[in-house]
């Protein structure tokens, strides 16, 4: 080929040179690439032979040296190293299964060890131990005599460790502080772990991460979750440069490496990023209100937390000044037959009885403690007074009612009666008494409260409470037995009447001769609406035909005939009460059953023989059986009789009486008042009868 020299001189010299500089330019553009981003470590082309859950398995025993001599290798990423100052001549190291402290004798370990980086581990002629039950990986050493683990030398870092690739991902584990155990083999030591909604407790709020004056001693924080039973210590050392800072005083999410010393759970912190508290605290944040009913809806057998971002109302039903609940307690209804639940909170609080009050249950622990469902360990500070002097009517209920809904009454205030005392210490309140309307259910008192030496009533006409459970068994708890809240109202004593025992209670009147049986008495003027007064009654031996007027002491028609003379009757120890009506007494004149009370007891019946005595009268008399309630009643009820009707004339018999009062007569604290009684006028001409009564059978359930 041959060139044109003479074109090769027209070309312009500038051309020349642009095409020299975009040469040198391409060259250089070239190489930048190589000088900037140099290439990463590659990996080391090793085979881990154990994961790292694996080779802690093969330490059990808490400070012992377990020296490796086989062939084993790990391999993890570095999630924590000593660029903060934080931690010493150590990294942390962890793969899909655990982590381990790893010991090594140097510093700047983070040039070499940044977070993020795969390291591999050739275990052959190192040793596993613990620091206090922290697992860790060094070498056996002999120290003042006695073994211990030491950091592996700094030349000999390189034997052991071979650096692998960098910026593998680094992914904290979320976790709560109850899935963080003091085991030994918990997987989650020496680990990255995550806690949301943490905060540092207010007493530390105003502290620094570490000491730093000239000790630079290593200081304890405690944080804590808005849950309840959630604190944990963060241990930060005087070496870190972090030291000096205030912590923060929010709320939010915290990062750290989970240690252990002893039975002692504890944070380690790579630096601040990894406390991110700039949320409202707990408790300060907004809030909605929540019915109580869907809290407790929400517990479902197992420890839960209440929903984030609310509260509940209520009026406050127990009393702080009475000792009968622990201090931390109170017992919240939401209103007169709405729900309630008890409140514990983690510290003693000052509400009292009748206070309404707001509380922020905002990721608050619900669980049970002997099978009562409260809201556990509730900051004193989550709760607001709003108001003073509210009352919650109670539930008016049987102890039947109370017990078919114990569940759903928890933690409400309910008021029964009447109702029958018994049990409890020597007579007291104190421990477990007995309440009684047929059906049973405890009502309990702390030894503690201040009342709990008083003596109760046998009987009380009220209860009040409110519901509460230990264990297996519902129970009533009192607010006060006295004073302004008298949540006991003790029952008449009944003026002398009948006190029932044991069914069936029985008189056959055979001791009349010294007086009326206690609870009997005998009445004129009687009427529906009125007890009458007191009749005049003789205890002289008296004949069926003697005509004066009066109540007597008669021979019972049992075991004798119409025409049984003088001698037989006042021979005859089967006595009756009766009565000889004569003008004045042609009606009104009652045979009268006092009994105190019925509590605890149902269903009555009564049985009686009705005896017309005289069969030469003219006259007939009609009786009835009827009862009132209360201390002087002022009606009374009539109840059916078999046979009926009852009569007294000019016959001689002896009639078995049969009464049922239903449920008329069940659970009364007051006087109950059984007659047999004439509440019409005689029929017929010449004499009035005599009548009488015997064998009296009460029986009940």
């Amino acid at each position: 080929m041959t060139f044109n020299n003479n074109y090769m001189r027209k070309v312009p010299v500038w051309f020349g040179s642009l095409i020299i500089l975009m040469t040198s330019v391409f060259v250089l553009n070239s190489c930048k690439k190589a000088f900037d981003e140099p290439p990463g470590p590659s990996d080391p082309g090793l085979t881990p032979t154990h994961t790292i859950k694996q080779l802690r398995a093969l330490h059990t025993v808490s400070g012992a040296f377990d020296v490796i001599n086989t062939d084993i290798i790990i391999s993890g990423v570095v999630v924590a190293n000593d660029k903060s100052g934080n931690l010493y001549k150590e990294i942390y190291i962890q793969d899909g299964t655990a982590g381990i402290n790893v010991l090594l004798d140097a510093n700047g370990l983070y040039n070499s060890f940044p977070v993020g980086r795969k390291v591999y581990i050739k275990c052959n002629g190192l040793c596993l131990s613990d620091y206090n039950r922290l697992p860790q990986l060094g070498i056996k050493a002999t120290v003042a005599g006695s073994p211990s683990i030491q950091a592996v030398a700094a030349n000999l870092i390189d034997q052991f460790v071979i650096g692998g690739t960098l910026n593998n991902p680094v992914v904290p584990k979320i976790v709560t502080v109850a899935q963080l155990t003091t085991n030994m083999g918990d997987d989650n030591l020496g680990t990255l772990v995550q806690l949301n909604n943490y905060e540092f407790i207010a007493i530390d709020t105003s502290k620094t991460y570490a000491d730093t004056s000239a000790y630079k001693n290593s200081v304890n924080l405690t944080v804590r979750g808005c849950a309840a039973n959630s604190s944990i210590i963060i241990r930060s050392s005087g070496y870190a440069n972090f030291a000096g800072i205030n912590v923060p005083n929010g709320n939010g999410t915290l990062t750290a490496i989970y240690t252990l010393f002893g039975s002692t759970k504890q944070l380690i912190i790579r630096d601040t990023t990894d406390v991110r508290f700039s949320n409202f605290r707990c408790g300060q944040g907004p809030t909605t209100v929540m019915n109580i009913s869907d809290l407790r809806a929400v517990y479902t057998g197992s420890a839960t937390n209440a929903p984030d971002g609310r509260r509940i109302t209520g009026v406050v039903i127990s009393d702080r000044t009475t000792n009968n609940e622990n201090n931390q307690n109170l017992y919240l209804q939401q209103g007169t037959g709405l729900a309630g639940i008890v409140v514990r909170f983690d510290s003693p609080h000052a509400f009292n009885l009748g206070d309404s009050i707001d509380v922020n249950v905002s990721q608050q622990e619900l669980s049970e403690f002997n099978n009562l469902l409260q809201v556990n360990q509730v900051p004193i500070s989550y709760a607001t007074r709003i108001s003073t002097g509210k009352t919650i009517t109670p539930r008016n209920v049987t102890l039947s009612q109370l017990t078919a809904n114990q569940e759903a009454w928890e933690a409400t205030l309910v008021k029964t009666g009447p109702v029958a005392l018994s049990g409890g210490t020597g007579g007291t309140y104190s421990g477990n008494v007995i309440l009684n309307d047929g059906a049973t259910f405890t009502l309990r008192t702390s030894s503690a409260a201040t009342f709990a030496g008083q003596s109760y009533p046998a009987l009380a006409s009220l209860v009040t409470g409110y519901v509460s459970q230990f264990g297996s068994s519902y129970e009533v708890h009192m607010r006060n037995p006295g004073g302004t809240v008298n949540d006991v109202v003790a029952a008449g004593a009944g003026g002398g009447g009948i006190v029932l025992g044991t069914s069936p209670y029985t008189q056959n009147f055979d001791n009349i001769g010294s007086g009326l049986p206690t609870g009997f008495l005998v009445k004129t003027g009687s009427t529906s609406t009125s007890l009458g007064t007191d009749g005049v009654y003789s205890t002289a031996l008296a004949l069926w035909n003697a005509t004066s007027g009066g109540f007597k002491n008669y021979a019972s028609a049992t075991g004798l005939t119409a025409t049984s003379d003088a001698t037989a009757q006042n021979g005859s120890t089967n006595r009756a009460l009766g009565v000889r009506q004569v003008t004045a007494t042609d009606q009104g004149v009652a045979f009268v059953m006092q009994i105190d009370n019925t509590i605890g007891k149902t269903n009555f019946t009564l049985s009686f023989k009705h005896q017309s005595l005289d069969n030469t009268v003219g006259r007939t008399t009609t009786w009835v059986v009827d009862y009132g309630i209360g201390t002087t009643p002022s009606s009374f009820t009539t109840v059916a009789t078999a046979p009926t009707p009852l009569t007294a004339g000019p016959v001689f018999t002896n009639t078995t009486v049969n009464v049922s009062f239903g449920s008329a007569l069940n659970n009364s604290a007051q006087p109950v008042w059984i007659r047999v009684v004439v509440l019409t006028p005689t029929t017929g001409s010449g004499n009035r009868p005599s009548s009488a009564m015997d064998d009296v059978q009460l029986t009940w359930n």
